[in-house]
Protein backbone atom coordinates (compact mmCIF):
# COMPACT_ATOMS: atom_id res chain seq x y z
CA UNK A 1 0.00 0.00 0.00
CA UNK A 2 3.04 2.52 0.75
CA UNK A 3 4.19 1.81 -2.78
CA UNK A 4 1.14 2.66 -4.23
CA UNK A 5 1.00 6.13 -2.52
CA UNK A 6 4.58 6.88 -3.30
CA UNK A 7 3.57 5.83 -7.05
CA UNK A 8 0.81 7.71 -7.27
CA UNK A 9 2.50 11.36 -5.47
CA UNK A 10 5.27 10.32 -8.24
CA UNK A 11 2.31 10.59 -11.36
CA UNK A 12 1.15 13.56 -9.48
CA UNK A 13 4.71 15.09 -9.06
CA UNK A 14 5.16 14.03 -12.67
CA UNK A 15 1.79 15.73 -14.11
CA UNK A 16 2.59 18.47 -11.89
CA UNK A 17 6.42 18.44 -14.11
CA UNK A 18 4.53 18.65 -17.70
CA UNK A 19 2.30 21.88 -16.58
CA UNK A 20 6.33 23.43 -15.51
CA UNK A 21 7.66 22.51 -18.66
CA UNK A 22 4.66 23.54 -20.52
CA UNK A 23 4.91 27.22 -18.68
CA UNK A 24 8.42 26.88 -19.73
CA UNK A 25 7.77 26.46 -23.56
CA UNK A 26 5.32 29.56 -23.49
CA UNK A 27 7.14 32.07 -20.88
CA UNK A 28 10.60 31.37 -21.11
CA UNK A 29 12.67 33.10 -23.73
CA UNK A 30 16.13 31.48 -24.99
CA UNK A 31 18.18 32.34 -27.52
CA UNK A 32 17.22 31.62 -30.92
CA UNK A 33 20.00 29.22 -31.18
CA UNK A 34 23.03 27.90 -29.05
CA UNK A 35 22.95 27.46 -25.45
CA UNK A 36 20.03 28.58 -23.36
CA UNK A 37 21.94 27.88 -20.15
CA UNK A 38 23.13 31.63 -19.58
CA UNK A 39 20.02 33.47 -21.40
CA UNK A 40 16.76 31.70 -19.99
CA UNK A 41 14.19 34.44 -18.66
CA UNK A 42 12.37 34.24 -16.01
CA UNK A 43 14.75 32.37 -14.38
CA UNK A 44 12.43 31.29 -11.51
CA UNK A 45 10.19 28.90 -13.75
CA UNK A 46 13.24 27.45 -15.36
CA UNK A 47 14.89 26.95 -12.28
CA UNK A 48 11.39 25.48 -10.91
CA UNK A 49 11.34 23.56 -13.57
CA UNK A 50 15.12 21.51 -13.18
CA UNK A 51 14.44 21.41 -9.32
CA UNK A 52 10.90 19.60 -9.41
CA UNK A 53 12.91 16.89 -11.86
CA UNK A 54 15.42 16.69 -9.44
CA UNK A 55 12.74 15.89 -6.99
CA UNK A 56 11.14 13.61 -9.49
CA UNK A 57 14.78 11.88 -9.41
CA UNK A 58 15.12 11.79 -5.59
CA UNK A 59 11.49 10.72 -5.14
CA UNK A 60 12.06 7.52 -7.78
CA UNK A 61 15.41 6.45 -5.81
CA UNK A 62 13.49 6.44 -2.65
CA UNK A 63 10.53 4.28 -4.47
CA UNK A 64 13.08 1.78 -5.18
CA UNK A 65 14.71 1.61 -2.18
CA UNK A 66 11.64 0.73 -0.14
CA UNK A 67 10.85 -1.50 -3.44
CA UNK A 68 14.33 -3.12 -2.50
CA UNK A 69 13.55 -3.41 0.63
CA UNK A 70 9.96 -5.18 0.67
CA UNK A 71 11.31 -7.32 -2.18
CA UNK A 72 8.24 -6.45 -4.43
CA UNK A 73 9.90 -7.41 -7.53
CA UNK A 74 6.93 -5.81 -9.54
CA UNK A 75 7.21 -2.44 -8.31
CA UNK A 76 11.14 -2.88 -8.50
CA UNK A 77 11.03 -3.47 -11.55
CA UNK A 78 8.05 -0.98 -12.91
CA UNK A 79 10.46 1.63 -10.89
CA UNK A 80 13.47 0.68 -12.65
CA UNK A 81 11.35 1.61 -16.56
CA UNK A 82 9.97 4.62 -14.60
CA UNK A 83 13.28 5.89 -13.65
CA UNK A 84 14.81 4.86 -16.72
CA UNK A 85 12.35 7.40 -18.07
CA UNK A 86 13.14 10.18 -15.82
CA UNK A 87 16.53 10.21 -16.76
CA UNK A 88 16.10 9.70 -20.47
CA UNK A 89 13.44 13.43 -19.82
CA UNK A 90 16.67 14.86 -17.75
CA UNK A 91 19.10 14.14 -20.68
CA UNK A 92 16.79 15.41 -22.95
CA UNK A 93 16.27 18.71 -20.93
CA UNK A 94 20.28 18.61 -20.74
CA UNK A 95 20.58 18.49 -24.51
CA UNK A 96 18.27 21.16 -24.93
CA UNK A 97 19.35 23.59 -23.05
CA UNK A 98 22.99 22.89 -24.41
CA UNK A 99 21.35 23.49 -27.97
CA UNK A 100 17.62 25.31 -27.96
CA UNK A 101 16.72 24.65 -31.36
CA UNK A 102 17.18 20.82 -31.42
CA UNK A 103 13.74 19.32 -31.47
CA UNK A 104 14.82 16.02 -30.88
CA UNK A 105 15.78 16.98 -26.81
CA UNK A 106 12.44 18.36 -26.92
CA UNK A 107 11.10 15.43 -28.17
CA UNK A 108 13.57 13.03 -26.06
CA UNK A 109 12.06 14.75 -22.65
CA UNK A 110 8.24 14.24 -23.91
CA UNK A 111 9.30 10.57 -24.50
CA UNK A 112 10.81 10.14 -21.05
CA UNK A 113 7.98 11.75 -19.19
CA UNK A 114 5.99 9.39 -21.53
CA UNK A 115 7.55 6.61 -19.89
CA UNK A 116 7.73 7.71 -16.68
CA UNK A 117 3.98 8.18 -16.26
CA UNK A 118 3.25 5.14 -17.92
CA UNK A 119 4.91 2.70 -15.62
CA UNK A 120 3.92 4.49 -12.54
CA UNK A 121 0.57 4.28 -13.68
CA UNK A 122 0.71 0.68 -14.36
CA UNK A 123 1.65 -0.47 -10.89
CA UNK A 124 -0.69 2.02 -10.00
CA UNK A 125 -3.22 -0.60 -11.19
CA UNK A 126 -1.21 -4.25 -11.72
CA UNK A 127 0.59 -4.46 -8.83
CA UNK A 128 -0.34 -6.29 -5.19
Amino acid sequence: MRLRRLALMMVGSLLIEFLLGMANTFWLETPESGSGWSGSTPAWLFISHMVWGAAILVLAIWIFVIASRLKAKSWTRINILGTLGIVIAFAGGSSFMGDVSSDAASMLMSVGWAVAVGAYSLGLFKTD
